[in-house]
């Protein structure tokens, strides 16, 4: 027996013991949870509703359009730099550039996430007319996209079933040729832009930003063996750690003093770099922004086609969500997560008739979502003044009138690999 010889009044003795040593425990944790204060249990209250509530607020309003945008699943890295331990590994079985096993895992949570979000608006089911889905022609957004919208429209159950033994929809999704992307990637040819950002890193404000870090510059380079010279191969460098360390591998010990602290300030001050003025912002959100905008007011004039298109969701890589979200003055700075997401809403008041736009950041570990606000307009941004204030950042001039150098000496730098596919 597992108490030997003990007495029956000693077996009793214990198990008192046990109970009031117990009913200790549960006191002390009543009174640590009393001397919570109630505006730690607000804030508390107002984390998990931000977090966890997932459906669109239509209490005075019916839901017409949505746009989403976010960027591939987790990932292996794309590029590295001279001195890495894993230069030459092969990042099995996933390899170089490509979403990892736990990044499909979570695309395949956000999928769900997003049913929850959206499955009334969107009907039980996928139908061709409801849904439009967009890539970069980057396999890792397109395997993406592919996965989230494998777990957001599950045909189990429903007339679009068609194998009892694969619960999975196939979905058609768009994408456009690397070098001639003009909408997510934008890397068709645009020498201007480079040679703006060539005068960004030229102004006072920046200089006095970036200066702090030169000694960390080279000592990075030594590092590495990479030249490091800007807060965009600080960036590139810290995302390649960041990758490899997502993937289970162990950082070299150098690591430990740049990354991710002390790398943290420029690798995110990049993304605000990047689309720094509106002109940079015509140029890199600008096109995403006027396609958007045609298709809200399209749908608000009833002439939408196809006429119940219910969604436009599209994925892309870091670039793509930060600099939409610039062109719209609401991204702050911050590192854009893998799968980092922007959702547009478009609603109609039930009283007034009005169309407005809500905007909303999912960027949080948690999944936690964020609603933005524009500078000068409402949470719940009418649609015509939404378009009002966008209007420096909607391109109308042609391309070629856009991307034309200031210097007509001016030659755009040849793309490096990551700048191809998108980080």
């Amino acid at each position: 027996m597992i108490f030997g010889r003990w007495t029956r009044k000693q077996i009793l003795t214990m198990f008192g013991l046990g109970a009031a040593l117990l009913g200790v425990v549960i006191l002390i944790g009543v009174l640590n949870s009393n001397s919570v204060s109630s505006k730690d249990l607000s804030w508390q209250d107002s984390q998990i509703s931000k977090c966890y509530k997932t459906r669109p607020n239509t209490t005075h309003s019916t839901l017409e359009l949505v746009h989403i945008v976010f960027r591939h699943g987790i990932r292996t890295p794309v590029d590295t730099y001279p001195k890495d331990p894993y230069l030459k590994d092969g990042f099995k079985p996933t390899g170089w550039g490509h979403v990892t096993n736990s990044g499909k895992k979570e695309l395949y949570e956000i999928g769900k996430w997003l049913h929850r979000r959206y499955g009334d608006f969107m009907g039980p089911y996928y139908r061709p007319d409801r849904l439009h889905a967009q890539a970069t022609a980057s396999p890792r957004a397109m395997m993406s996209l592919q996965t989230a919208l494998a777990s957001m429209f599950e045909p189990k159950g429903t007339p679009m079933e068609w194998n009892k033994h694969l619960n999975w929809q196939p979905i058609p999704i768009v994408s456009e040729p690397l070098d001639e992307d003009s909408l997510l990637l934008v890397r068709t040819p645009c020498p201007r832009y480079f040679e703006a950002l060539e005068e960004v890193f030229k102004r006072p404000e920046v200089i006095a930003e970036t200066e702090p870090f030169e000694k960390m510059f080279r000592e990075l380079t030594n590092l590495t063996g990479k030249s490091v010279q800007s807060a965009e191969d600080v960036n590139s460098l810290y995302i390649t750690l960041l990758a490899e360390q997502e993937f289970g591998y162990k950082l070299p010990e150098w690591t430990k003093d740049y990354f991710p602290d002390r790398m943290q300030f420029l690798a995110e001050q990049s993304y605000v770099y990047n689309a720094y003025t509106p002109e940079m912002q015509k140029i890199k959100g600008g096109p995403f922004l006027k396609k958007m905008y045609k298709e809200m007011v399209a749908k608000r004039a009833g002439i939408l086609k196809p006429k119940d298109r219910g969604m436009y969701i599209y994925t892309g890589h870091d670039w793509t969500v930060g600099n939409i979200l610039s062109a719209l003055g609401v991204w702050k700075r911050q590192m854009p997560r893998f799968a980092v997401m922007a959702i547009f809403e478009t609603h109609r008041d039930k009283e007034t008739g009005e169309y407005y736009v809500e905007i909303f950041l999912r960027n949080d570990e948690h999944g936690c979502v964020e609603q933005l606000k524009l500078k000068d307009c409402d949470l719940r941004c009418p649609l015509s003044q939404l378009i009002e204030l966008s209007a420096e950042v909607l391109p109308n001039e042609s391309v070629e009138q856009r991307c034309r150098p200031h210097n007509d000496d001016f030659v755009e730098p040849p793309p490096r690999i990551i700048d191809q596919v998108g980080r």
